[in-house]
């Protein structure tokens, strides 16, 4: 049993990478995969489980052949988003039902083109959320943020999802930090690289020649 039962991840991977010009979760990052840097993380993290929103056509090929198996295959699974090109808010919500399913505590929000952030970061989020929780029911959600602005991961309060489900387009889940009935909290971390995420060719070919792979 991990630590922090209760707390589900959402794993958003149906992006299209229209910036990147091919399917970016496929490129190779030493012996590695973009795609798979992250999720390796959470799988191996305090998370209870990983929900992976993948496109129709996704065949999972950028997933290291040992998620497969026994004990991570346990600790994931992914999901179909048909809607995933109508933007990032439909991927969401595909993770989110699911998510519910399980009746989490909170609902972590991951996404695969972050192959920099460390397992540290993702439990110490969660070590924090659960701590808020009880002393705090009223929490809407706690992120990892960076010289005072939010980033990913964040974690919701199960009661935000109706809000997250109104969501079009490609709006993503901190267009709510604008609405003043969240109440939140921002935990800072001091190194921006680790929340540092591949959109580009370029931004992809600066990752590996900084040896940051």
């Amino acid at each position: 049993m991990k630590v922090y039962d209760g707390i589900i991840a959402v794993y958003l991977a149906a992006g299209k990478s229209s910036r990147m010009g091919r399917n970016k979760l496929e490129l190779s990052l030493g012996a590695n995969t973009l795609g798979n840097s992250a999720l390796e993380k959470a799988v191996n993290s305090e998370l209870e489980y990983t929900i992976v929103v993948a496109r129709e056509e996704d065949t999972l090929n950028w997933v290291n052949d040992t998620l497969f198996l026994s004990p991570y295959r346990e600790r994931w699974k992914s999901v179909i988003c048909r809607d995933a090109d109508k933007g990032q808010a439909h991927s969401l919500q595909c993770g989110l039902l699911k998510a519910m399913e399980m009746e989490p505590k909170g609902i972590m929000i991951l996404l695969a083109d972050q192959p920099l952030l460390p397992v540290r970061i993702i439990n110490d989020l969660l070590f924090r959320y659960l701590k808020v929780l009880k002393e705090n029911n009223n929490v809407s959600f706690l992120a990892a943020s960076f010289q005072g602005i939010p980033r990913p991961p964040i974690i919701f309060s199960p009661k935000v999802v109706p809000d997250l489900l109104k969501l079009e387009g490609d709006e993503g889940a901190r267009q709510l930090f604008k609405k003043e009935k969240l109440t939140g909290i921002l935990v800072d971390y001091e190194n921006g690289w680790d929340f540092f995420d591949v959109d580009t060719i370029d931004e992809y070919e600066w990752l590996k020649g900084c040896g940051r792979e």
